[in-house]
C-alpha cells in the first residue's frame, strides 16, 4: 500500500512575533501608572517646573504660567445620579492670549467607569470667566465663573459651573492652585 507522506504531515503553525504586542502592553502599563501616580508626588514634581517667556529689552514680565488644578465633578439637580470624582490637572496659561490648556495627571477620587478629560479654552479679559471645550468624545462647551481668587498665578482660585457630556449635565468646580 502506497501512502502519500504529505497527507500525514501536520501543517506548520505560524509564529507570531510578540515584540509589537509587548511594546503595546508596556505603553499601556506606563500610561496606567502615570494616571495612578500619587497626587502629592505629582504636586511636588509640578512645583519644580516653571515656564517663562524669554527676557527681552522691552519687557521681563512673565506671560506664560505652569498651572496646577483640581478638577472636581459632581451631581446636579437635573442629573442626581452622577458620582463625585476628583483628579489633578496640569497645563499652561498664556496671559497674553488668555489660552488655558489642562490635562489630567492623577486621580484623587476615581469613580468606576470614568476617565479624566482635558480642558482647553480662554480666560476672559477680566479673568472672571473661563469658557472652552472638554476635549472628549460626546462632550460640549463649558463656562466657569471665578468665585474666589487666591494662589500664585493670575488665574488662581475657585471656578464653578457645569458641563454637558454623554452622562448629562455635570457640576464642575475647578480649583486652580
Amino acid at each position: 500500500m502506497n501512502h502519500d507522506s504529505s497527507f500525514y504531515r501536520r501543517p506548520k503553525k505560524t509564529v507570531v512575533q510578540l515584540t509589537s504586542l509587548l511594546d503595546l502592553l508596556f505603553v499601556m502599563i506606563f500610561v496606567s501608572l502615570m494616571q495612578q501616580k500619587a497626587p502629592q508626588a505629582v504636586k511636588e514634581e509640578m512645583k519644580k517646573k516653571e515656564i517663562t517667556t524669554p527676557v527681552t529689552q522691552k519687557s521681563t514680565q512673565q506671560t506664560k504660567f505652569l498651572v496646577e488644578a483640581e478638577f472636581h465633578f459632581y451631581r446636579t439637580q437635573s442629573n442626581p445620579n452622577i458620582p463625585d470624582g476628583k483628579y489633578l490637572m496640569q497645563g499652561t496659561y498664556d496671559k497674553q492670549t488668555g489660552a488655558l490648556k489642562l490635562g489630567g495627571v492623577g486621580w484623587i477620587e476615581k469613580p468606576q467607569h470614568y476617565d479624566m478629560v482635558p480642558l482647553s479654552g480662554k480666560i476672559g479679559p477680566s479673568e472672571k470667566t473661563f469658557t472652552g471645550r472638554i476635549e472628549f468624545q460626546s462632550c460640549q462647551e463649558f463656562t466657569l465663573r471665578r468665585t474666589s481668587s487666591q494662589g500664585s498665578s493670575p488665574i488662581s482660585g475657585k471656578w464653578e459651573g457645569s458641563y454637558q457630556c454623554a452622562q448629562g449635565s455635570t457640576g464642575l468646580t475647578l480649583s486652580i492652585l
